[in-house]
Order: structure tokens, then sequence, then C-alpha cells
């Protein structure tokens, strides 16, 4: 049993990362993997059909569908939380029991009424009908379709969002129990469950207990909180475990920060005066909170992660014939995943590694929040503002340029020598200009928030390709412009601003971004912003079937 505390602790070097990593091996060595309680019904010759793996009892599978909805009719269940892709490594995980617009199953009626989609999750409003019964009943799906067959998430944040949407939704429309389930609905299904219950326990006794947790879950279903399937090696299978605790720690220590847009106005004008009082105890707790988590996750086994998150050059090589580096990381929006991609303004030395990152991954869109000629000699102008110019094998052309109110905009078409048959590739540059260098914060949020808007409609009508993002060093200034899209995407998706997980979702991929209580503020300035960007803030009205709606 663990006290937060000791969960907390500090793993200072790598002597005490691998203890610590052979303590939970240990741990988990001592669950027990196989039946715990008869499961006769199960292994009934009329039932085995029924079961997708012999030595997992039991699992529904395509001929199990009206089983399924009779289940969800008969214990009244109103949340069902999938946590598997239908098909995973070319195989069938689960069948789709649901239709695109209305099907009949057995006695029941399913229509899909609405269907919205953020970064890892895809929710569905159904209608379940059942023949004879005069009243329909409501069934929200949340599908998680970002954790791994035979792996964890690489994002906690996202599944600790889930846990608190799904409690959210419980408390607000109490019905039946909430149904989880994955393929097996071992693994992914008893980590669910588990965090769940763990988050609730740490939060009301000040402690958990994971084994424990894991061993009643396993005596009520076989191997729960497993990975691959139960014939492989405990060394495999410890890693949802592992995750466990990782989850945990950033549940308990980061909290639930979510706050609704109605109250974002009365707590930005509160921050703004506790501000004026020389420590904002809020923001700092906040900001120390995931810190505090950061500190924890950059441990050295950990580094690792921003490797992991690099682009590798397809087109630049070096003389071994490797990818050239580039000093850049993918960065998640509230609904896509990994759409950006962050980097430093390049030197003269690394002009054409930068065309060559543009280049490979369809960047339609480039932000440069700098002006360069406030810097150093070694950033250098590399998009030509004129005419046409060349970069290496690079080769660019000004199309138009369009001076806005704070930033300006070039259309530039990018071509590469080397790949002559691969068509070129249209870009709009973006540069901020009224972010004078001396000045740690925008002078003018509402700038940033144009911005992001222009950069997002463009994105829309481009369809595909990523967005690049640029400041002097690849942080400071990144950070902030990520940050503030990832809460504009949130309130139009959710209606709520949580700027802990945006920061966290960040520095996830670079611990530079956002790095001060005072840029950790202005994330929930700018948000403000976004809502006031609206006609009135009264017209702004969100629905969670529709999304916001805006006069």
């Amino acid at each position: 049993m663990f006290k937060r505390e000791e969960i907390e602790a500090e793993q200072t070097d790598d002597e005490s990362v691998n203890r610590h990593g052979a303590g939970l091996l240990r741990e988990y060595q001592q669950l027990s993997s196989t039946l715990l309680h008869p499961c006769n019904a199960g292994k009934e010759l009329c039932n085995q059909n029924k079961n997708r793996y012999k030595s997992i009892i039991p699992c529904p599978l395509a001929g199990t569908v009206v089983d399924f909805w009779h289940m969800v009719w008969q214990e009244k269940t109103s949340v069902i939380v999938m946590l598997t892709g239908l098909v995973e490594q070319n195989k069938i995980k689960c069948e789709q029991y649901w239709p695109e617009q209305e099907q009949v199953y057995g006695d029941f009626t399913v229509t899909l009424n609405n269907t919205w989609t953020t970064t890892g999750l895809v929710k569905r409003i159904f209608c379940l009908q059942k023949a004879g019964c005069a009243l329909p009943r409501a069934v929200e799906q949340f599908h998680y379709v970002l954790w791994p067959d035979h792996g964890v998430p690489r994002n906690a944040s996202q599944l600790l969002c889930l846990v608190e949407v799904v409690n959210k939704r419980v408390l607000e429309a109490p019905a039946g129990p909430v149904l989880v389930h994955c393929s097996a609905g071992i693994g992914r299904t008893g980590t669910f469950i588990a965090l769940d219950f763990l988050l609730k326990m740490g939060k009301a006794e000040g402690k958990v207990d994971v084994f424990r947790c894991v061993q009643q879950l396993r005596e009520q279903r076989v191997s729960m909180v497993q990975t691959k399937t139960v014939q492989l090696t405990r060394v495999l299978t410890q890693e949802q475990y592992s995750f466990l605790y990782e989850a945990l720690l950033e549940g308990l220590l980061c909290g639930n920060t979510g706050v609704p847009v109605e109250s974002i106005t009365t707590l930005v004008h509160s921050l703004r005066e506790d501000g004026t009082m020389g420590h904002n105890r809020v923001l700092e707790k906040e900001f120390k909170a995931g810190l505090t988590w950061v500190n924890h996750l950059y441990r050295p086994c950990r580094d690792f992660l921003t490797d992991s998150c690099r682009p590798i050059l397809m087109s630049s090589v070096n003389a071994d014939g490797s990818p050239a580096y580039i000093n850049a990381v993918f960065a998640s929006t509230y609904t896509e995943e990994e759409r950006i991609i962050i980097t430093q303004l390049p030197f003269p030395t690394t002009l054409v590694d930068f065309w060559a990152l543009v280049w490979d991954y369809t960047c339609t869109s480039v932000v440069v929040l700098n002006q360069l000629q406030e810097l150093d000699k070694t950033y250098v102008q590399f998009w030509p503002t004129q005419g046409e110019d060349d970069y290496g094998r690079f080769h660019v052309q000004l199309i138009s340029e369009e001076p806005g109110a704070g930033f300006t905009t070039w259309t530039l078409v990018l071509s590469n020598r080397q790949q002559p048959k691969k068509s070129a590739v249209e870009i709009q540059l973006h540069q901020l200009t009224d972010w004078p260098m001396q000045q740690r914060l925008p002078p003018h949020p509402d700038t940033i928030i144009s911005l992001l808007g222009k950069v997002e409609t463009h994105h829309r009508q481009s369809q595909d390709g990523h967005i690049l993002v640029t400041c002097w060093d690849g942080a400071s200034r990144s950070g902030i412009f990520c940050a503030a899209g990832f809460l504009c995407e949130q309130i139009q998706s959710e209606g709520m601003v949580d700027v802990s997980q945006a920061v966290r979702m960040l520095k996830r991929r670079r611990r530079q971004f956002i790095k001060d209580v005072e840029q950790y503020g202005l994330c929930y300035e700018l948000a403000l912003s976004y809502l006031n960007s609206f006609e009135t803030y009264g017209n702004f009205k969100f629905d969670l079937a529709q999304g916001p709606q805006g006069s």
C-alpha cells in the first residue's frame, strides 16, 4: 500500500530507477494469473463459440451482438467505454456492434444520433429501443482509439480525461453500471477499471493499493491488467501494471483542472486580482503540480520519449546513409494526434534540413513567431520576400503577400529538384509581427487567437499535411501558440478549458514548453480571448451533441 507522497517520490539516478522497476516486477509476479472461481457457464459446449479466446471467459463476438444489446438494456447501462479498435494488426478485435445509421438487432433497434471526435476519442450517442417498450433509452459510447494492442497509451492525460468524463456522465444521469470492454476484456479493460478505482481511492483516502486492487479484479475476471496473451512471459505482461502507477501519479498530482466555459471569465478575473497581490497561489499550485509530474516523467530512463516523438528526415541523409537529424518534435492538437511539428528557427547550416522537414511532412502551414531582424546574425531569412530563391535542392517561389493586423501571410510554392515528378507544395507562411523580442509575453493575446483562426481555416481547406510552428528556440513562443490552439479546440469540442492538460500534453514532447507561471497564466487569458472573439460572450452556446454555437 502506497501513500501519495510515496508515489511522488523522485527516482534520481539509473540505479534507483532500475530498483523501482524490479520492485514492480516482483509485485506483479505475485498476482494470480489463473481462474480463481468456476466458469462453468462459459465452458459449456453451447456457449464456447461465444468466447473470443478459449482461456478468457466470456467475451462477445459477431454472434453475440444481440446478447450485447440485451445486456445493455437489462442492466440499464447508459455509458459504454470501448478501448479497442475494430481491427488491429490486421486482426479483427471486435465486431462493430453499432450501425452507421439505424439497425435492428433481435428485439432491439439501435439508432446512431450523433458522432464527434477529439484526439484519440470518438464519442457516439445511440437511441436504444426494445420492441414492445414505449420509451427508448439514450446510450453514450466513448471509443478510445489510442491504446495499442499489446501495449499501453503513449499519453496518460487523455485516458485520465476519459475517466473523468465517464464519471461526470454517470453523475449527470444515474443509470446502470458502466460497460467497459476491449478485445479480450482483460488487459485494457482491467487497466481502465483499476485506474478509475485507484484514483477515487487516492482522493478519498490519501493512499492507494495497486496490488490489492488488481488482485481483486482478477478474482472477478481472469488476468485483469496484462499485456499480450496469458501465455507470454511475465516480463512482458507487467507493462500495463507499471502504466497504472504512471497514470496514477499524473492523476493524483494534477487532479481535475477542467473549467466550464461559463466560468472562465470569473476565473480569469480572479486570477488577475491574485496576480496583482504578488503571488498567484492557484496558478502556482497548478503549475508546480505539473512540474513535479514532468520531473518524474523525465527520469534518466525516460529520455527516449523525446527521440520517439521526433520527425525523421526522409529526403536528407548523412554521409553513412542514415536519416539526417533535425531539432523538432511532433505535438497533438485536441482533435488530431501529431498534427503539429515544432522546431527552432533554422541556422544558415540547417536551411536545407528545415525545408526538407516542410517537404517530407507536407507542412502546408508554417507559423513563424519572431521577426528575424530582431535576432542575431545566426538567424537568417529562410523564405523569399520577393521573387524566388533556392535552398540547396529546394526551390521556393513567392506567390503573394498579405499584410494583416499583427501578422503577415505569405503564399509560397515549394518544389524539390531531386523529386521533379512529385507535385509542388503550396504553403501559407504566417509571421507574427507584434510580439517584440524583449517582451516575454505577447502584448496582444487577441493576435494569437486571430492567427490561430487563419491557420485553422487554411488547414481545413488543404485537408491534409502538417502545421509547422517555429520560434527562436523552438520552445518558448511555440509552446504558448500550441497551447492556445489546444484550448480553442477543446472549447469547440467540449465547452470546457483544461490548461493543465494542454500543458502536460506539450511537456510530454518537450519539457521546456510553458516554462513558468506567467506563461501558464497566459494560457487562461488566451482561452478567454478566444471566447471573447465571438460577437458577445452570451452568444457562445455549447451543446454536447452539436458542439459550440456562435451567433
